[in-house]
């Protein structure tokens, strides 16, 4: 449409000007002292337009010239940026191959390029963390000390790159530091919020895990497994650092019930234990047990059972029974019930309980009890017997 509009203009200008040279005509005088020159009007006009051209040629040959100094200058900056730009490109693609040295050489040369421009904080980003994840610590630093003059929005990867080197060399202090720096520059990074949690698992912080895990899975930015695995940890965490009773029934609050039960019902019942808890840790285990059928249940179990008086010793005892009706094969139920009824002194039950485990499957622990019940019931011979095997066995295990 642009052509076809300047077309029929100059499509106009030629008829005007044909209309006016013949309509128009004449004769131009040129005096020269005594001379006088004629010249058609026609022709006048047109070596005016020839000599305006000519001369326009002129200027633009000199110019052109006076200007080829200027034009080689921009045309080898431009070289250089483009040059910069193509290394950098090598640079970031090596890094994400993981070809650290490469990737650092290629930032390197950005760096010294003079017209890299805006390309150089990239560069020296590239280069820092390619000397970082290299081990060229020294280049690291130097790399890192160039960033520290970048405003302090830029700061960031640095930030970040310190944040996590002390973590690894577990300089606390140093990452708390680098850490707060980068939250003030963009506090919702998912990165950031990794390194805080990371942080936060080797100070065994259970409420500041537990948070960042909500804040991670909210931005989708963690697997359930790990999710799950890091809650854990903060339950733990958070039943060790229980060490009263009030303080364990505020945690277990904190503790989802399929995790409760399932996850942590072994970790519960001896830190029910530990605190002198006899008559909830058993409680706790006569309702885990059933449902779970956790073996690593019965030892608290057992311990916490010699601490009850005769009668819930006695309704213990009734209630593993019970257990054994649903799996009378289950050797460490047997060797359960065994202990129980030896500290009871049922030394008849106790023998049959703990010969059938053996039976099943011999343990060195089942062995001993076996032959101190038996010793119990003046069976001196067959006593010494089972501690001999027993012996002999731990040999072999080691």
């Amino acid at each position: 449409m642009k052509f076809l509009i300047w077309l029929l203009i100059l499509f106009g200008l030629a008829i005007g000007i044909a209309v006016t040279a013949h309509t128009e005509s004449g004769n131009v005088f040129i005096v020269l002292q005594e001379h006088i020159i004629r010249i058609n009007l026609h022709l006048f006009i047109l070596g005016m337009i020839a000599a305006v051209c000519l001369l326009y040629l002129l200027l633009r040959i000199v110019l052109g010239i006076l200007g080829t100094p200027g034009r080689l200058g921009r045309f080898g900056d431009n070289y250089r940026s483009r040059k910069a730009v193509q290394t950098l490109n090598r640079a970031g693609l090596a890094f994400f191959e993981g070809k650290y040295h490469e990737a650092e050489t290629a930032a390197a040369k950005v760096l010294s390029n003079k017209q890299a421009g805006d390309n150089r904080t990239l560069a020296m980003m590239i280069a820092a963390h390619a000397a970082d994840a290299s081990g060229q610590r020294s280049n690291r630093d130097r790399y890192l000390a160039d960033m520290a003059n970048l405003p302090e929005k830029l700061q960031l990867s640095r930030h970040l790159l310190l944040a996590d080197s002390a973590l690894s060399a577990q300089d606390y202090t140093a990452v708390t530091q680098h850490l707060q720096a980068a939250a003030q520059i963009h506090p919702k990074l998912t990165r950031l919020i990794r390194l805080q949690l990371r942080l936060a698992l080797e100070q065994k912080q259970p409420a500041e895990i537990l948070e960042k895990v909500e804040k991670l899975r909210r931005a989708e930015a963690i697997s359930n497994q790990e999710a799950a695995h890091c809650e854990e940890t903060a339950y733990r965490l958070m039943l060790e650092k229980s060490d009263n009773p009030s303080a364990l029934k505020s945690c277990l609050k904190r503790i989802p019930e399929s995790v409760r039960q399932q996850t942590l019902s072994v970790a519960i019942a001896e830190r029910y234990n530990r605190l002198g808890l006899y008559r909830q840790a058993v409680a706790w285990i006569n309702r885990c047990y059933p449902e779970t059928h956790n073996p690593e249940l019965l030892p608290p179990f057992t311990e916490s059972v010699r601490y009850l008086d005769n009668h819930n010793q006695q309704k213990a005892i009734d209630t593993a029974d019970s257990w054994l009706q649903r799996q009378p094969e289950d050797a460490q139920l047997l060797s359960c019930l065994g202990i129980l009824c030896a500290n009871r002194q049922l030394w008849g039950k106790a023998k049959g309980y703990l010969e059938a485990s053996l039976n099943i499957s011999p343990t060195v622990q089942t062995r001993l009890v076996l032959a101190q019940v038996l010793e119990e019931s003046g069976n001196s011979t067959d006593a010494e017997q089972h501690r001999k095997t027993a012996l002999a066995e731990m040999e072999e295990d080691i």
